[in-house]
């Protein structure tokens, strides 16, 4: 058990990494950490019901990490949200650019021939 949980902690070290570095969260990766607290706060629940020293030394660091790994994706994912892109009217606007992308898809191989001077 004990060594499940080392491999568990090793595992955490990309996604610190990625979190304190790279930076690189968004919305869905919030949810999925959230599940994640979800499940090791039911296994902490019965550790603790059962008066199991053991499990409740296994799960309660991993709940710490869950815990501050939610709360650096949540902040990451906050602070990289995209505000500068609207949409409007099913229309995308970047750069003062309209595209449509549903009604002329970029790879239209026949608009691509048809258009073509000769």
């Amino acid at each position: 058990m004990y060594t499940a949980s080392v491999w568990f902690f090793l595992c955490y070290i990309p996604d610190f990494f990625a979190n304190i570095i790279n930076k690189n969260a968004n919305i869905y990766n919030v949810y999925e950490k959230l599940i994640i607290l979800i499940a090791t706060t039911f296994a902490l629940s019965y550790s603790i019901t059962i008066n199991n020293n053991a499990l409740i030394i296994n799960y309660a660091p991993i709940f710490c990490l869950d815990f501050i790994s939610l709360l650096m994706k949540s902040y990451y994912a906050y602070k990289n949200r995209n505000i500068d892109v609207r949409v409007l009217n099913g229309k995308i606007a970047f750069e003062n650019v309209l595209h449509h992308d549903i009604e002329t898809p970029i790879h239209n191989i026949e608009n691509h021939i048809c258009n073509k001077p000769l």
